[in-house]
């Protein structure tokens, strides 16, 4: 008995160390070819210009070719789905940004599979930062202002936003909580029809993220209140943050990582995470991403998994307390 139980022992240590072979041989190769990042977004929006922008150092410090595909349709799902019933050999990943990782969920009937157990978390790369903002004409000047009267006027304020579901369309539930105020969300069809309505004076603030009002706020015609990141952004240090004007629980941003299909090789997880910490400590990505208003912000992917799942967690108390129903995403 005690012979047959060594030659089982036997048996595991040498598959075990097979198995370890392989991992460390599969990362030793890695990549042999092309490597895809399926952006599941149109060309153009905000994540799609952060890999493009990062495609070259990435494909330099991985020792490949990164080649950027965009599968857009269902608010992410579409090009996220491809990847999650890809082969898990890394050369089928996706551009996952946090509000089609811990939002879509939960506003999104039968969705085909699920974000937190069916994929790969690899590393965190970066942010984007939301704001409030009002036109110029506005007689809101600061944060405190627009807080003032909408404690003053329950629901009179009404602010637009680029859609349920949205981070910006939960920043501003959060703030209402965070601020004990009833500022009435307006939801459209993204960031860019938002503006026009801010602007034609159609309604009183956006809940929006930097690029679509960056261009009025440079010209003067929108003035951005505050900025809903625990630090400054670098590009803006003027302009303040609600966490720092008291609201400490409205810190919300749009994380910006990476993910593969489940059972991907650990040894090909672990040499994306040190790509992806050097790219994202090299001074000319930090200096090339902030030109587009991103905030470097590299996470390990087990860490990137969580704060995904914390913040999926958070979001569902959130929508529980502020009556949104689940599903309700357009």
């Amino acid at each position: 008995m005690l012979k047959n139980l060594a030659v089982k022992g036997y048996i595991i240590i040498l598959l075990i160390s097979f198995i370890l072979c392989i991992n460390y041989a599969s990362a030793q190769d890695y990549p042999k070819a092309t490597v895809q990042i399926v952006v599941p977004f149109a060309p153009g929006g905000a994540t799609d210009i952060f890999w493009r922008s990062v495609a070259d150092s990435l494909g330099k410090n991985l020792g490949g070719t990164i080649a950027i595909l965009n599968k857009p349709g269902g608010g992410g799902i579409v090009g996220t789905s491809s990847v999650v019933n890809a082969k898990p050999d890394g050369y089928t990943l996706a551009a996952g940004n946090s509000d089609t990782l811990n939002l879509t969920p939960l506003f999104t009937r039968d969705l085909p599979f699920d974000t937190i157990n069916d994929l790969t978390y690899i590393a965190k790369f970066a942010i984007f930062l939301h704001t409030v903002a009002v036109r110029t004409e506005s007689p809101f000047k600061t944060l405190e202002d627009l807080v003032a009267y909408a404690h003053a006027n329950p629901k009179k304020l009404k602010a637009g936003t680029p859609g349920v579901g949205t981070t910006p369309y939960m920043a501003l539930h959060i703030f209402n909580q965070d601020a004990k105020v009833e500022i009435v969300p307006v939801a459209f069809g993204g960031g860019g029809e938002v503006v026009p309505q801010l602007l034609g004076g159609h309604i009183d603030a956006a809940f929006i993220s930097i690029p679509p009002i960056k261009s009025q706020y440079l010209a003067g015609k929108a003035r951005i209140l505050a900025m809903f990141s625990e630090k400054r952004h670098p590009a803006y240090p003027d302009i303040p943050t609600a966490f720092e004007k008291g609201y400490k629980k409205t810190v919300i941003t749009t994380g910006i990582g990476l993910v593969g299909p489940k059972g991907l090789p650990s040894s090909i997880v672990k040499k994306w995470e040190e790509v992806a910490e050097k790219t994202m400590k090299d001074p000319n990505v930090i200096s090339t991403i902030q030109k587009f208003d991103y905030v470097a912000d590299f996470k390990r992917g087990e860490d990137f998994r969580k704060e995904v799942a914390d913040e999926m967690a958070f979001f569902k108390d959130l929508m529980q307390k502020a009556g949104i129903k689940p599903g309700a995403k357009k």
